[in-house]
């Protein structure tokens, strides 16, 4: 992994127990991280901290939060990597075409740790400039 101390991403979840989770497994491999509680408190974080890469909740305040800050972030920073972490479609008994979400990858919760860095670390390499 190149330098991830100088990546910084934005964990936008209203449960604490994901926040605390996505905190301890990216700090463990060195990822500066931002928590956010509300779309509302990612949005504004987004604008401030112009994180590398967002990990994103879809239900928080409202049951389509995470889209809504999906489509923003999409309009704001195009290129900036989202990544949903969702039980919305296990619930919902749904699959979601990605393809029609302005996010790079939607994936169920729970999510092993090893799995969370390799799709930070896939997401990030991606959108790293070619030297």
């Amino acid at each position: 992994m190149s330098a991830p101390e100088s990546k910084k991403i934005l964990v936008v979840d209203d449960d604490p127990d994901i926040q605390k989770f996505c905190r301890t497994i990216l700090e463990k491999e060195g990822y500066a991280v931002v928590p956010a509680l509300s779309a509302a408190e990612g949005q504004r974080l987004a604008q401030s901290e112009r994180p590398d890469l967002v990990v994103l909740d879809i239900m928080m305040e409202a049951s389509d939060s995470g889209f809504h800050l999906a489509g923003w972030l999409s309009e704001q920073s195009p290129g900036l990597p989202v990544l949903m972490l969702s039980s919305i479609a296990d619930a919902a008994g749904q699959v979601f075409d990605t393809s029609t979400l302005p996010v790079a990858e939607l994936i169920p919760k729970p999510i092993e740790p090893k799995e969370l860095i390799a799709k930070i670390e896939k997401l990030l390499a991606r959108r790293a400039p070619s030297n």
